[in-house]
Order: C-alpha cells, then structure tokens, then sequence
C-alpha cells in the first residue's frame, strides 16, 4: 500500500488510523480508505461522501460491500502475513442504511486459516451502529 495521496483534501485520520492510497486502482476511485494502525484489531474505513450514495441519499450497497471485501484482506493479513489471493466468497446482510458524512468501519476475525482458503467474517458499522454483517473466503495464489 502506497501513502502517496497526490495533492487530494482527504479527511485526516481520526487516532489509530492512518490514510492509505491505492493509487490507480478501483480502490483508489472507491475510497480514499483508513486503515487501522498496526497492533490492534483489524480495520478499515472510510468516510462517506455524496458519491458513496445511492438513489435513495444512503451510502450504496456496492459502497459497503467494497470496504467488506477490503476488510477480509486486513483481518487475514493481520493474522497470516502478507500473501497473494483472491477473493472467492463475499457474503453479505444489509441490516442498516449507512449515513453520509459519517466514518464507515469495517473489523472482523479470521475464522480459519488453512494452506491454500481462509476464512473470515465481520460487521460494518457507522457510530456504532450495524450496518451490514459479512463473511467471505479468499484463496492463496502463487
């Protein structure tokens, strides 16, 4: 992950979070995402702007379940190391609208680590309220 974040006014991080770029990816369109600091649970976020929404003024669906898929990578890595993969399974439950203008968490645990799949769920939250619960599975690649 890239800290170059261009000459962009992002939101600063709030404590125990740090700004982190993906410069020239889908992330870096979808985003800019905050990632929890080293040393505590997994995690990352975002803050939702007006080009998070939806039709009906609350943060896409598509929105949230791109900051899940992002999560199950944090929660793994954190556990596993780093490694190369792909994501095979997302599953989601949509249980609140997300607001706009709010910081849009993701954290979770890591289910089971096998040789080659590992496992994981989590919630998504936004002031401490439950947004959309998520599991999924990603595959290591060489």
């Amino acid at each position: 992950m890239s800290t170059d974040l261009h000459s962009e006014n992002f939101p600063p991080a709030p404590d125990g979070w740090s700004l982190q770029s993906h410069s020239g990816t889908f992330s870096s369109h979808a985003g800019p995402y905050y990632f929890r600091k080293e040393g505590g649970p997994a995690g990352v976020a975002f803050y939702s702007e007006q080009h998070h929404a939806n039709g009906l003024g609350v943060v896409h669906g598509g929105a949230l379940l791109t900051l899940a898929d992002m999560a199950l990578w944090d929660i793994c890595r954190r556990e596993v190391g780093l490694f190369k993969g792909v994501t095979v399974t997302l599953n989601a439950e949509f249980v609140g609208p997300g607001p706009i203008g709010a910081f849009i968490e993701a954290t979770g645990e890591m289910v089971k680590a096998g040789r080659k799949m590992m496992f994981a769920r989590g919630i998504v939250s936004a002031n401490g309220d439950a947004l959309m619960s998520f599991s999924g599975t990603l595959k290591r690649v060489s």
